[in-house]
């Protein structure tokens, strides 16, 4: 027997070896990834992929049961089983239930890019909502727990003039709405905001 070793082994050892340690590296650089794209994932990305009926819960009591019609980065409508629209400021959420379960690893990288696609349409805001039906009567919740009834009068950037019978013109930060409701659009007899199952 040859005590050499044979180069021919000794290559395909090293070869085996380099593969090894390339693909470890590999492996390790993906979980890095798909661990970075985890932690960016926001709760309106996940709203987003909602196909059935979530539940939020807001900080000033209310308890929004609805189907996701439209996500921003900040807020989210969702349009209750008697059709209206409850816009809803994500930073005032608690909890939700609905949301659809984590993304696999497989699928999250591809979900954070068609996010990214998604951000660059048309963006649901406060102003875009507001605005949206001029004159229409809303319901906005403010982050204690007070109800207003009235019309937009004016949005701005971080404000809301809303038109109320009682008050006249009360201004609201809109940093302070949790909630702003948007009757339904088939019942135009009976445009009643506030009527449908949520609390406060």
């Amino acid at each position: 027997m040859d005590p050499r070793p044979n180069p021919d082994e000794l290559l395909a050892e090293a070869a085996a070896s380099v593969q090894s340690e390339s693909d470890a590296d590999v492996l390790a650089e993906a979980a890095e990834i798909l661990t970075a794209d985890r932690v960016g994932l926001r709760i309106a990305g996940r709203l987003r992929e909602a196909r059935g009926p979530v539940t939020l819960a807001l900080r000033s009591g209310c308890v929004v049961d609805g189907v996701v019609s439209d996500a921003g980065d900040d807020i989210a409508v969702l349009s209750d089983p008697f059709g209206n629209d409850h816009c809803v400021s994500l930073l005032a959420v608690l909890w939700a239930r609905g949301l659809p379960a984590g993304l696999s690893d497989a699928t999250i990288v591809v979900a954070s890019h068609q996010e990214t696609r998604r951000h660059r349409v048309g963006i649901v805001t406060w102003g875009r909502f507001l605005r949206a039906e001029p004159g229409v009567p809303i319901q906005v919740v403010l982050i204690d727990g007070t109800v207003l009834h009235g019309s937009p009068a004016l949005v701005g950037l971080d404000h809301l003039d809303l038109l109320t019978a009682l008050d006249g013109v009360v201004t609201c930060a809109l940093a302070s709405v949790t909630r702003a409701v948007r009757p339904s659009r088939t019942d135009e007899t009976e445009r009643t905001p506030w009527s449908g199952h949520t609390s406060a």
